[in-house]
């Protein structure tokens, strides 16, 4: 059985709905202003991490046929549990559930009530996760229709934002904020969270064309890069005109919130009617999010420990964890992300890079096992340092070790060791299949 193009596509656009969230629309704008003149050079690294990365990692699950809790089993069956949880709590409430709300206060209340209050974000907070719990112990499938309307309607809107900004922008490109906009933007596409839950979507993709009678794996496996690709062009179009319209501004925005730099632009370009519609449409897209990232979590706990957990409980769990964190505000919840991430994104990046070059080394374990295992070593010392550094404490010689590391003053000095570990790894052990 084959797919007709026509199902292709709206797989594609299906993928698409599934990325298409709160981070996706917050951080291009803000990275254009603050990139103004390297605005292409930054947008560049954006792109790599938040689409290229998304669109490998979908392609590294379609020609594995597992997710990723497959592929890390290639390295060890414990730190397949360990690192395929620590990327669940960072997708579900450690990180991306808080934000949904935290971003739906700074989008959706702050620009109709004025000021931003402790008060204010809790209540808001509060009634957010009451109906996202309403929704997810109902296994309602409301989900799926307003999905379904939301996705074509937020697309057009930030249609008619970014051809308005276009044509009539609210300034002229600054000055760049910041030095090497390459990894800058790259460092920033992990804001995103896409790279850590294409592993992920990409299995429901392949699980939902399976679900169609298609039982070929060739097949599956060209439909879903195919759908990815789709994706990735329209994530990709939709961040290049967010971060050209951010970048017009100039300084007529001088705050420091992602979030209400968005309600800033669409109510400059479209006036209180704009301001209006983008806070349905983000509190509509934050609340699909988050119901969907409790379900997920609800499921792969419930798994984990072997049904003793039921899903009820993790998902009010992780119900009461994202309300607590929901709390902090967007600002704190962006700021707290940068250590998790700048540690877990390496190592997906490396798995997807050797899921896809799996056959050149012909599935060698050990060149999973020695490729982690180094960047692992650079990443921990880096969060080490960085931990240090915030409290205040001496590590002179980890910096000096660390700043022997090529690239490692542009957060890529993960890349060398990664390499070198993984072409060691050709010859420690024999080569075995997996």
């Amino acid at each position: 059985m084959q797919l007709t193009k026509k199902e292709v596509f709206f797989t594609g656009l299906a993928l698409l709905a599934m990325f298409f969230g709160a981070g996706n629309l917050i951080f291009p704008p803000f990275l254009g202003q603050q990139a103004g003149a390297h605005l292409w050079t930054a947008m560049f690294g954006f792109i790599v991490t938040g689409v290229g990365l998304p669109l490998m990692g979908v392609m590294a699950v379609a020609k594995a046929g597992g997710d990723l809790e497959y592929l890390a089993n290639r390295v060890h069956p414990l730190f397949s549990k360990i690192i395929t949880t620590i990327v669940v709590l960072s997708i579900g409430p450690l990180l991306a559930i808080p934000r949904t709300a935290a971003t739906t206060y700074e989008v959706a209340v702050v620009p109709f009530i004025g000021k931003a209050s402790g008060l204010s974000l809790a209540i808001t907070s509060l009634i957010f996760f009451v109906v996202v719990l309403l929704f997810v112990l109902r296994g309602s499938k409301i989900v799926d229709d307003i999905g379904k309307i939301l996705t074509p309607f937020l697309i057009i809107f930030l249609a008619i934002v970014i051809i308005k900004g276009i044509i009539a922008p609210q300034g002229t490109i600054g000055v760049a904020q910041f030095e090497a906009p390459f990894s800058k933007g790259f460092l920033e596409g992990y804001n995103t969270m896409d790279a850590l839950a294409s592993v992920i979507f990409g299995m429901v993709i392949v699980n939902a064309l399976q679900a169609k009678g298609i039982k070929n794996k060739k097949v599956i496996e060209k439909a879903t890069i195919w759908a990815g690709i789709i994706a990735a062009t329209g994530l990709s179009t939709i961040y290049l005109g967010l971060a050209y319209i951010g970048a017009t501004t100039g300084s007529s925005f001088a705050g420091d919130n992602p979030g209400q730099m968005l309600s800033f632009l669409t109510t400059t370009l479209l006036g209180s009617i704009g301001r209006t519609v983008i806070a349905i449409a983000m509190t509509l897209a934050c609340l699909t999010t988050a119901i969907g990232l409790v379900a997920c979590c609800g499921n792969f706990f419930n798994r984990l420990s072997n049904d003793r957990i039921s899903y009820n409980r993790v998902c009010i769990i992780t119900v009461l964890v994202s309300l607590l964190l929901a709390n902090m505000g967007l600002a704190k919840i962006l700021e707290v992300s940068v250590p998790l991430l700048v540690t877990v994104y390496p190592i997906i990046i490396v798995l997807v890079m050797l899921a896809l070059c799996h056959n050149l080394f012909n599935g060698n374990r050990m060149v999973y096992v020695a490729s982690i295992i180094g960047t692992s070593a650079v990443v921990l010392t880096g969060l080490v340092e960085m931990i240090a550094t915030k409290i205040g404490a001496e590590v002179q010689g980890i910096t000096n070790l660390m700043a022997m590391i090529p690239w490692h003053d542009q957060g890529l000095g993960w890349v060398m060791p990664a390499l070198l570990t993984a072409a060691l790894g050709l010859f420690v052990s024999p080569k075995q299949q997996n």
